[in-house]
């Protein structure tokens, strides 16, 4: 019962917004209404902590032989905590939208309530039906928004591939469960035989929303920071509890050691690329990329408490410094002040990152670390920006409750360092998260000395920045419009005049080739 009313009242305040919106437009208090809403499903997440785990059984499916298992949602410690870092990103998103220069847009606050009830059901979710069920949802909204949001053929023709991809990876977790349907267990994420790991692996990989390389709000900043945000990390957030669901068990292959260190590259490249970045928001997929790497490598060393506490860390942490658009000194030190739950020091949120049940991974650690850092250091000049909006500029209200929107991410972050979790209250491996400390002042310190470690347009050549940005996304879209025109070329010279000859000389060939080996 206390999921129910969380999503409820989510979805309930939504549909209002959006009634009000279409029936009474001049009604003065959505703002309201909506920060209203969030808060109440804000305030009954605590309310879940009374008799965890929670389980939500929905009306089995037919036919019996091929749905075994009916949608389940379960609320347990590890699914707790990406629950509460979504709705604190909604009600963040609410609060500092006051800010923002399309204040005021209801379909983008109601978007923000719907998107965070979906991404609940997406967490919660506890056999892969119910989790594909959700990233449909979550796909079709995202989408209709992208398409809604850009113009010409060649970004229409990438949203599109974006959603193929992510449907792909939806198709790789059914055939994991098909696998375990075979293996003659259960249909659920406890009991995966040992061949359905590695497409769950595949699966999550395919869904972390690094493609394409950011949304296409062109048109409208306001709207890609706010919304944009909200929907970037939901889809994020509900593809990295799949980590934490993955039993280890199911993952023993001797591939194992190459994933990770493939997982490695991937973290170094995107915290290279986050530390070096001059736009935050454009640098926000290798944010994504950078800790969802190190959540994956988490679930690689057997450690699914640590993943959780990556992922929520992607969420909180990225959604305070997505989500600030005024500069102000106290501000700032807020923002600053959030590395520190960030960082795997003792009784923090990431504080059991670093621990591991294998012994296999300790030659990755070195650059794990070094990506840790450079993602810190980042974050670090990123909150520091100087294209932010002055905070004195602001009316009286957007002064009293944006920073209201800023320290509600800050105080999830530390509150999920003693309290609520499986992974609360604990000490972990300090003198891992101390050594990362160390190494991001020292990278901090060497940033205005080292001209490597500057951002791109601190070059005395100002370089293309959106191509360079886009370099390796380029390359497999060279690869996609030459195979497309390829196709299309064989197409149009079957389907021509001499389309039957070619269907005669096929035929000839396959017969020639048959006859040859019945000889």
């Amino acid at each position: 019962m206390p999921i129910l009313i969380t999503i409820l009242i989510l979805f309930l305040t939504a549909l209002t917004l959006l009634l009000l919106r279409l029936f009474r437009p001049d009604f003065r208090y959505s703002w309201l209404l909506a920060v209203a809403g969030a808060f109440l499903a804000w305030l009954s997440l605590f309310f879940w902590q009374l008799d965890m785990p929670l389980v939500l059984s929905l009306p089995p499916w037919e036919p019996a032989f091929l749905f075994s298992d009916p949608p389940l949602l379960l609320a347990d410690h590890l699914s707790w905590a990406y629950a509460f870092s979504l709705v604190t990103l909604a009600l963040g998103t609410l609060l500092t939208a006051v800010a923002r220069e399309n204040f005021p847009s209801v379909p983008a606050w109601a978007g923000t309530l719907s998107l965070s009830g979906i991404g609940i059901l997406a967490i919660l979710a506890d056999n892969p039906l119910t989790l594909v069920l959700a990233w449909t949802a979550i796909d079709l909204v995202e989408l209709v928004t992208l398409l809604g949001s850009v113009h010409g053929k060649e970004l229409r023709e990438r949203v599109v591939i974006a959603f193929t991809m992510r449907v792909l990876g939806s198709g790789f977790l059914l055939w994991a469960g098909l696998v375990s349907a075979a293996a003659g267990t259960s249909l659920n994420f406890v009991a995966a035989p040992k061949q359905a790991g590695i497409y769950m692996l595949i699966a999550a990989g395919l869904r972390m929303g690094v493609l394409p390389i950011h949304l296409p709000f062109k048109t409208e900043s306001a709207l890609r920071q706010g919304y944009g945000t909200m929907l970037r990390l939901t889809s994020a957030a509900s593809s990295l509890i799949l980590l934490a669901r993955i039993p280890f068990s199911s993952l023993h292959s001797p591939l194992i050691p190459y994933i990770l260190g493939l997982v490695t590259l991937a973290a170094l490249y995107s915290s290279w690329m986050w530390v070096r970045a001059t736009n935050t928001l454009d640098a926000r997929p290798y944010w994504q990329l950078g800790m969802g790497s190190l959540a994956l490598a988490a679930t690689l060393r057997a450690n699914p408490v640590g993943s959780v506490a990556w992922g929520v860390a992607l969420i909180l942490g990225g959604g305070m410094l997505f989500l600030s658009s005024l500069h102000n000194k106290w501000l700032n030190r807020l923002l600053l002040l959030g590395i520190l739950s960030m960082a795997a020091l003792p009784i923090t949120l990431t504080a059991t990152a670093w621990e591991s049940q294998v012994s296999s991974w300790w030659g990755f650690l070195p650059p794990l670390l070094l990506a840790h850092a450079l993602l810190l250091s980042g974050y670090f000049r990123h909150a520091r920006r100087a294209e932010k909006k002055e905070f004195k500029t602001q009316n009286p209200f957007a002064r009293l409750m944006y920073p209201l929107g800023i320290s509600v991410f800050l105080f999830a972050l530390f509150l999920l360092g003693f309290w609520g979790w499986q992974g609360a209250f604990s000490i972990g491996i300090w003198f891992f998260g101390a050594g990362v400390i160390l190494l991001m002042f020292l990278l901090i310190w060497l940033r205005p000395r080292v001209r490597a470690l500057n951002p791109l347009q601190a070059h005395w050549i100002k370089p293309d920045t959106e191509r360079s940005f886009h370099r390796l996304y380029s390359a497999f879209w060279g690869l996609y419009y030459f195979l497309r025109n390829l196709s299309r070329q064989i197409s149009n010279i079957l389907e021509s005049d001499g389309g039957i000859l070619w269907a005669l000389l096929f035929i000839i060939l396959f017969a020639s080739l048959l006859s040859g080996g019945i000889r």
